[in-house]
């Protein structure tokens, strides 16, 4: 199973740990905290290898009315994602959102198609990922409307969240089951089921030998992306863990 690693468990001037990591574990990276000349020079240390966009969360919100910068920013995004060959572009629907819920859910689902042919001009494969948490209160997006997201795109792809969804009360094995080959990769990180705290796997109190299982079954050739902030000093106790967790998933 190909395992990717975020680059949110080596944030900022931490980051330069990356650069040990094996080779064959893929990096996903959030473009929109640097400049491009900044990773030119860490994609060149971080030398052949599987590579993952993660789009911006903290400049774009797409359930914000007022912002109207969603295009260009991301346009940034795809064009740099064509440049280094990213497998895919992750895109959330939403951060905090006010107003009228299918007014809203409509604005964000017309943005969504037009990135999604924005996207596609650039060679470039777009993820929709679940976010929001109901313990914030910015869930614009339930399971079922989730789902409903692929039936209006039939062309989008889709990236589950596990630690959202287990914050959510969603059953995620049967989400897998239902979506399938939609699901291009999965964000994996645990939590108490209280709050986003990408938490290593095990850490939380999340159930994972059904969510790999489930995995396995119905979408084994999804990326699993290690979205941790915490819990590795470095990525020789990271490569550890992976290989530990491997084993005992038989992944």
């Amino acid at each position: 199973m190909r395992i990717t690693v975020s680059d949110l468990l080596f944030p900022a001037f931490t980051k330069e740990k990356l650069r040990s990591l094996n080779s064959e574990y893929g990096i996903e990276f959030f473009y929109e905290f640097g400049k491009n000349y900044y990773w030119d020079e860490e994609l060149a240390a971080w030398g052949a290898r599987d590579l993952s966009i993660h789009g911006p969360c903290v400049s774009v919100n797409l359930a914000d009315p007022a912002q109207e910068n969603y295009k260009k920013i991301f346009s940034q995004t795809f064009a740099y994602a064509e440049q280094c060959k990213a497998a895919f572009v992750v895109v959330h629907t939403n951060e905090m959102w006010s107003g009228e819920k299918a007014a809203i859910q409509q604005l964000v689902m017309e943005r969504l198609q037009c990135l999604q042919k924005m996207a596609e001009a650039y060679g470039v494969t777009m993820l929709i990922e679940n976010v929001g948490l109901r313990t914030k209160n910015n869930v614009l997006f339930n399971l079922e409307e989730y789902e409903e997201i692929f039936k209006q795109m039939p062309e989008a792809k889709s990236l589950i969240d596990v630690g959202h969804a287990h914050v959510n009360g969603w059953d995620v094995p049967a989400l897998i089951e239902r979506l399938g080959g939609k699901i291009i990769a999965c964000h994996v990180h645990d939590n108490s089921g209280e709050g986003d705290e990408h938490l290593p796997i095990g850490a939380g109190k999340y159930n994972w030998p059904p969510y790999f299982e489930a995995i396995k079954k119905f979408a084994p050739a999804a990326t699993q992306v290690l979205e941790y902030s915490c819990g590795f000093a470095n990525c020789s106790e990271l490569e550890k863990h992976i290989e530990a967790v491997r084993q005992e998933y038989a992944i």
